[in-house]
């Protein structure tokens, strides 16, 4: 890697040659005019290097910053992909007039957790009372999800249309703007392990260039027999810390329509020897306990006066139970790798490390308390999976939490 002098190490220059060049100028003295004017050109070159080492960070696309890195994407035509809108093919609306006939448009949802707005993309006539249609977010973004079982409140419903609809399925596929994180890794993939007539890298691609709505997609071969490629796809929810904090729905199992229109893609682009199907992963809810010692003053009920990282005023304990389903679901299809080891894993010290990043009422070494909302002295997660620390995780599994069990005392 390049290095470059630091305006210190420069000005130091400077004063080295400016007593080489005049011996009986004070060197030290701050206020002296050659010294004023030294600071001032050692700054410029200062800048000069900085630019500089912005210029050859930006040569490489695993160190570039974000500017940079839209070039090598439109070089390579691989784009950032864009915020995406939720949608729903089963929201019920209820306690409505048999015969009332609605339109595309005519309706319009509030969900009241989030004050986010929906409207129909279907229309029908209501028969039995009920009326089934397809539901759109008015925004782009995760936080139009919404799991399934939940309620929607029609704003001003017209005549003959009730005032509540259910959800009969999530409502799926919305998506924050890729992060650039996860953009750096697709292009540094295709660099790295470009197109090669259907090998096990091209086939995430495939789903990336299908539908903007995917964001990640896990790859199983022979899963259902020789010659066969089982790819699993999550959309939705990306920005877990996001969600988590603000308590947000966390949908990531795709909705049919995006499984539909990427088994299209897949039987056009997969080569004639692979048999490929497109899968959501089956949702996978694992049990967590942990042991804690909580510091001088608190409980597992007291709530923690923070608006920023407890913005729903949770106890002690949820705020705990909370944290362990942050590294679950962070968690990709099939779990975490571990080198020498087969097949993925919850691993009980990833949310160890997640519990002291967060609430670790530990000071490090320079005597800055560890944690966000420093809540605990000690922690202990116990065994997963006895007598195993961790948890195996299935190929098309994808973890979410399941019950967390908070005990006091290490």
């Amino acid at each position: 890697m390049a290095t470059f002098p630091t305006p210190t190490s420069i000005f130091q220059q400077f004063q080295t040659y400016l007593k080489s060049i005049k011996p009986s100028i004070n060197v030290n003295d701050m206020n002296s005019d050659f010294i004023l004017r030294g600071k001032t050109l050692t700054g410029l070159i200062s800048g000069l290097y900085g630019d500089q080492a912005k210029v050859y960070l930006d040569t490489f696309i695993s160190t570039c910053r974000a500017a940079a890195l839209a070039l090598f994407g439109q070089d390579f035509n691989i784009p950032q992909l864009v915020a995406t809108q939720s949608a729903s093919v089963g929201v019920q609306i209820t306690g409505s007039t048999n015969g009332t006939v609605v339109n595309p448009g005519d309706l319009t949802f509030l969900y009241g957790p989030t004050n986010v707005i929906y409207t129909n993309t279907t229309g029908g006539t209501v028969a039995g009372g009920i009326l089934t249609v397809n539901v759109q977010c008015e925004v782009a973004g995760q936080i139009g999800n919404i799991s399934f079982p939940d309620s929607l409140q029609l704003v001003s419903p017209p005549s003959g249309i009730g005032p509540t609809a259910n959800l009969t399925v999530d409502m799926a596929d919305g998506s924050d703007v890729e992060l650039i994180d996860s953009w750096r890794a697709r292009i540094l993939s295709f660099v790295q392990a470009p197109p090669a007539g259907g090998n096990e890298t091209d086939y995430p691609n495939f789903a990336y260039n299908a539908n903007k709505a995917v964001r990640n997609a896990s790859i199983v071969r022979w899963g259902r027999g020789l010659g066969t490629v089982d790819i699993y796809i999550t959309t939705g929810t990306t920005d877990i810390d996001t969600a988590v904090t603000q308590g947000q729905s966390i949908v990531r199992i795709p909705s049919g329509t995006v499984i539909s229109a990427l088994q299209t893609v897949y039987n056009a682009a997969a080569p004639l020897t692979d048999s490929p199907r497109v899968y959501a992963p089956t949702e996978q809810g694992f049990n967590v306990t942990v042991n804690v010692d909580l510091a001088q003053g608190v409980t597992l009920t007291s709530v923690p006066d923070d608006a920023i990282n407890n913005p729903l005023n949770l106890t002690v304990q949820q705020l705990i139970q909370r944290e362990i389903g942050r590294v679950i679901y962070k968690y990709p299809t099939g779990g975490r790798l571990i080198p020498g080891l087969v097949g993925g894993f919850i691993v009980a010290a990833d949310i160890e490390a997640g519990l002291d990043f967060w609430l670790s009422a530990v000071a490090n070494e320079s005597g800055v308390v560890a944690g966000i909302i420093p809540l605990l002295t000690n922690r202990q997660v116990q065994m997963l999976d006895s007598p195993s620390w961790d948890a195996p995780v299935g190929g098309s599994q994808l973890p979410i939490p399941g019950t967390s069990t908070v005990v006091e005392g290490v």
